[in-house]
């Protein structure tokens, strides 16, 4: 694009800016909105990637010549697009698209991005208003059974520093419902467990209050106390340390609790899976989902409304197991006693006829 000393930003020609600048503009403005790191990677992720299909396309970048259509041709490519595992060398390519639940991210970031853009003066209209978000398929969420739970944590040597921090770790999960970012990046200050609580920095930077058990104290303590060791720096003050001092990451705790995961026979298990437990557990045992909310750090009950079917759901197969009165088998008896009374009836009716025909 070529600048024009005197001319009114209005009146310039945007039409010809490549998208790589504009992504590039569009990260430094949510870095100056005090966005999370974690919100601009995700906004930056997935714009990196329309703009690598168009070029494996060989369409053009420039911001004039997209438009809706485009866009549409790039959400049926992810649809129908075989899936190479890039940071899974070893895994084969899945078939049949990314899940819906990507999907939809993906669209939310442009709809972001081109709404951005119209806000900012470089479109005239925002060419994805009348983009609808793709519908999410839900799918009941099998919660961990408490028999798969003491599996896990009896997969776990507690006397190995390894195994006393991956101990704690699943009971973290387990006893707040933390997500997998917000237990990396807990500090050492933050960790309040004789007072029983975590003070937790969660989406949006927003800090908020999340209580601890009992057992959980007297777990997370005994890692503090007996196997966490010196940060390898001055700067590191994370809760949660390598064997070599490093704080952990993201990828790392996953990487735990897959391989923890085979061992127990659980081979679903991940942090998201612990959270959806907790949750659902909270509700089960008797937690209102205002509370809930709060330790879950939502800002709307949206999302705890989720745990709520999950709840009453995992009640329906709970009864379904342990029916009072279905253990009794009162249902063959009444088969039964239904058969009886349809042979008493028909000896009567004959004993009836019989008079008759005489």
């Amino acid at each position: 694009m070529v600048r024009r000393i005197g001319h009114r930003w209005q009146n310039m020609r945007k039409d010809d800016i490549p998208l790589e600048r504009l992504i590039e503009h569009f990260r430094l403005f949510n870095r100056t909105e005090n966005k999370s790191p974690r919100t601009v990677e995700w906004y930056d992720e997935n714009l990196q990637l329309f703009l690598h299909w168009l070029q494996r396309c060989g369409k053009s970048t420039l911001l004039g010549d997209l438009d809706i259509h485009i866009v549409r041709e790039f959400i049926i490519n992810q649809q129908d697009r075989t899936i190479k595992h890039e940071n899974h060398p070893f895994a084969p390519p899945t078939p049949g698209g990314f899940s819906s639940h990507t999907i939809q991210s993906r669209v939310r970031a442009l709809r972001s991005f081109f709404h951005w853009l119209k806000r900012e003066g470089y479109a005239e209209t925002h060419i994805l208003e009348d983009l609808k978000v793709p519908k999410v398929q839900k799918n009941l969420v099998e919660i961990l059974s408490e028999e798969e739970i003491r599996a896990i944590l009896g997969a776990i040597d507690r006397n190995t520093a390894n195994g006393a921090r991956n101990y704690a770790i699943v009971w973290i999960f387990l006893d707040t419902g933390l997500r997998c970012s917000e237990l990396t990046n807990l500090k050492y200050e933050d960790t309040h467990i004789e007072e029983g609580y975590l003070r937790v920095l969660g989406k949006g930077n927003k800090e908020r209050v999340v209580p601890v058990g009992a057992n959980g104290q007297r777990i997370i303590l005994r890692y503090r106390d007996h196997f966490r060791p010196q940060p390898n720096g001055a700067a590191i003050n994370n809760f949660f340390l390598s064997l070599d001092g490093q704080p952990l990451t993201v990828n790392s705790v996953e990487q735990i609790l897959g391989r923890l995961g085979k061992r127990a026979g659980v081979k679903r298990l991940h942090p998201h899976l612990l959270r959806h437990t907790f949750a659902t557990r909270y509700l089960i045992n008797g937690g209102d989902v205002f509370t809930l909310q709060r330790i879950l750090g939502h800002t709307t009950l949206a999302m705890v409304n989720q745990y709520v079917q999950l709840a009453s759901s995992h009640v329906v197969i709970q009864h379904r197991k342990f029916s009072p009165m279905d253990a009794l088998g009162l249902r063959h008896r009444e088969r039964n006693t239904t058969r009886v009374s349809k042979s008493k009836e028909s000896v009567s009716k004959t004993r009836k006829a019989t008079p008759a025909a005489i």
